[in-house]
């Protein structure tokens, strides 16, 4: 699933090549992707590209009144590309024709059509349920602030950091490489970590993700990847020596994906117990 910093490499790359251009037709080729009608796709032919920008895992282009905010889910990807003379992809969900001929696509390599397009006046968007109960970036968040977004109410840490309610644009890959830099337990409990440990991962997250983002800058410019190109410490490493210490890292499989750490490093040697409950080993 792309995150902060993927999205955020493709909206600069595409705010710099597209502002300015006119949208000549739009097309749902997967109509369900759509989710509003008045307004709706078709509102926004004949509209200037004003501004491209994200919020969280949200994107949004802004067309000179009215905005399209785009999630991706777990398989939508967003770029530019030349149109072909044949009818696009299969994968190919929305497509809006600019002036130059170059043609913005929104594609989603699923069966299940999970990514969104949504069409609001600009000045609505703060209403629109994806945007309005979103927490802050945390890129720069202070510990203090941390503490105030994860422990109210508490939870498990590695569940809390991923809640967009909380803090904005963390997934599974790099919430479970901040907790490695932080040398924090995925499971703690987040009303029980010290102003030390805030401390820490307050400072993980800073680095994790701009590191991340640096990467992003360098691989993404004007079409997302289907494949995320990422260097990560501990996500998809599991057997993995640690980087640190040099411990064969641990997993807990849940449906879908798993989450990787290192006992030694994060939980003082306990091994999680792999199984989808990820209750301690006692």
């Amino acid at each position: 699933m792309p995150e902060l910093p993927e999205i955020q490499a493709i909206v600069e790359g595409l705010h710099a090549v597209c502002v300015g251009r006119r949208i000549v037709s739009a097309h749902a080729l997967h109509p369900s992707v759509v989710r509003s009608v008045a307004p709706g796709l078709d509102d926004l032919v004949d509209r200037p590209i004003t501004g491209i920008w994200r919020r969280g895992k949200l994107i949004g282009i802004d067309c000179d009144g009215l905005s399209a905010v785009i999630h991706l889910m777990q398989s939508g990807r967003i770029g530019l590309a030349t149109p072909p003379l044949r009818r696009p992809g299969k994968i190919v969900a929305v497509v809006l024709a600019l002036d130059d001929g170059s043609e913005l696509r929104l594609r989603e390599a699923a069966t299940e059509h999970r990514a969104s397009l949504t069409v609001v006046p600009t000045d609505e968007i703060d209403k629109i349920g994806h945007l309005a109960h979103l927490g802050p970036e945390p890129i720069g968040l202070s510990p203090a602030k941390w503490r105030e977004r994860l422990a109210t109410p508490p939870g498990r840490l590695s569940t809390a950091i991923r809640e967009g309610r909380r803090v904005a644009g963390i997934g599974r890959a790099y919430a479970s490489d901040i907790l490695w830099a932080a040398k924090l337990p995925p499971f703690a409990r987040t009303d029980r970590l010290s102003d030390e440990q805030w401390e820490r991962l307050a400072k993980a997250a800073d680095t994790v993700l701009s590191q991340a983002l640096d990467r992003a800058r360098a691989q993404i410019t004007t079409d997302m990847p289907t494949n995320e190109r990422r260097v990560t410490a501990v996500h998809g490493h599991f057997g993995d020596p640690c980087l640190r210490c040099g411990r064969a890292l641990a997993r807990v499989s849940f449906e879908g994906y798993e989450l990787v750490y290192c006992p030694t490093c994060q939980t003082d040697g306990k091994v999680y117990a792999d199984r989808r409950l990820s209750r301690l080993l006692k």
